[in-house]
């Protein structure tokens, strides 16, 4: 962008100019009252408030005080995209920058956590990193990104706006978050019921076949087996899909399909190692990998209702029931013998047909949601950061 593209009253400033690093610096926090140690563990991408932290009676060896109103920028791994707006003093990773403006009559602080999560702010985050396992930028080379700056009452519109558009994303997570409880309650009621009402319990191994997918060719990643009409689903494309399994990264030649094993269409796939427990229905014949187990249900138990289930069954597979070596990871030995409640399926459809009303309100707040993040990013975007 040039300084004759610019709108009136726009102009053109490195980020340095206008931007600090603040770094203070508290040696003795208990003492002093700071009770809370925020890493970026704590930081989710792209979501500007911090929801969870360590506190400082257990003990830290950080000393980089953070105070209300600063922005935290996380340095390490820049594409995790990882910002947050400081609503409360604490102190922080080593790894986590603290900005705020030199002058607050030049740049509002409520807009600058929304320049950093700009596209070209962590362009230029990642293409100043350095080091392999965990690349880092810096300082230094963070203060050279060059963006379009509006002036104050353009600056204070924006902010409003966006800040609008943020309260009102963290609304409908926070309903989403409300539905999703809904749907696990459902299917909590139904195990409790088929214990009052015995109902069964049976193994996932005696009412589905449960096997694992496969890809048994090394080196696995020679192009003459992808780019082929087959679909082939990886552990991210389960976990990306929303109920059903639509999209998918790669998909296999006839010589790729030779090594993959393949499952019908209404297969549950889950997945079992690095991101465990999620799960998606199958539409169409689907090939998987070794990291995707898949279920096909047998005729005592609805698909829809036993995929329901498996939702609700993520948390104890992924912290009670995975092994932990390299990565998380659990097996068929772990699968199989899953208690599983079966109800009649007349029963299972009731209950299939009361979640999937509060699925269609999820998807709902999904759109919405979608729609939210849209105009944050484009607005964002739109302010014309460039980086050189």
């Amino acid at each position: 962008m040039s300084e004759q593209s610019l709108k009136p009253g726009w102009k053109m400033v490195k980020f340095g100019e206008v931007v600090k690093n603040a770094n203070l610096v508290e040696r003795d926090p208990e003492a002093n009252g700071v009770e809370r140690i925020v890493g970026l563990e704590h930081i989710d991408p792209e979501n500007l408030h911090v929801r969870r932290w360590n506190s400082v009676v257990d003990g830290t060896s950080f000393t980089r005080k953070f105070v209300p109103g600063q922005t935290l920028f996380g340095k390490r791994r820049a594409y995790q995209r990882k910002v947050a707006y400081a609503e409360f003093e604490g102190i922080c990773s080593g790894d986590i920058l603290t900005f705020e403006p030199k002058n607050r009559k030049v740049l509002l602080p409520e807009l600058l956590p929304f320049i950093c999560q700009s596209d070209a702010f962590f362009d230029h985050a990642l293409d100043t990193s350095a080091g392999s396992l965990s690349p880092r930028t810096s300082w230094t080379a963070l203060k050279d990104f060059e963006f379009s700056l509006p002036p104050l009452d353009e600056q204070k519109r924006i902010a409003e706006i966006l800040w609008a558009a943020d309260e009102a994303v963290e609304s409908w997570n926070s309903c989403q978050s409300s539905l999703q409880r809904l749907i696990e309650s459902v299917v909590e009621e139904t195990a409790k019921n088929a214990r009052d009402k015995g109902w069964a319990f049976k193994a996932l191994g005696d009412v589905a076949t449960v096997e694992r997918g496969k890809f048994s060719h090394r080196p696995r990643n020679l192009p003459q087996f992808y780019g082929g009409p087959y679909p082939f689903a990886q552990t991210g494309d389960v976990h990306r899909a929303k109920g059903f399994i639509r999209d998918f990264e790669y998909t296999l030649t006839d010589e790729g399909k030779h090594y993959s094993k393949s499952f019908p269409s209404g297969t549950i796939l889950i997945t079992i190692a690095a991101v465990i427990g999620a799960t998606a229905i199958t539409e169409a014949e689907t090939w998987a990998t070794d990291s995707v187990v898949g279920i096909v249900p047998g005729d005592e138990i609805n698909v829809y209702f036993l995929e329901y289930f498996l939702r609700t069954q993520r948390h104890y597979l992924e912290n009670v029931a995975a092994t932990q070596t390299a990565q998380k990871n659990i097996n068929l030995q772990i699968l199989r013998p899953l208690q599983v409640p079966v109800p009649p399926l007349a029963v299972q459809e009731s209950i299939v047909q009361k979640i999937a009303k509060i699925q269609a309100q999820i998807d709902l707040l999904e759109s919405h949601l979608a729609s939210c993040r849209g105009l944050i990013k484009s607005t964002t975007n739109g302010m014309g950061a460039i980086h050189v």
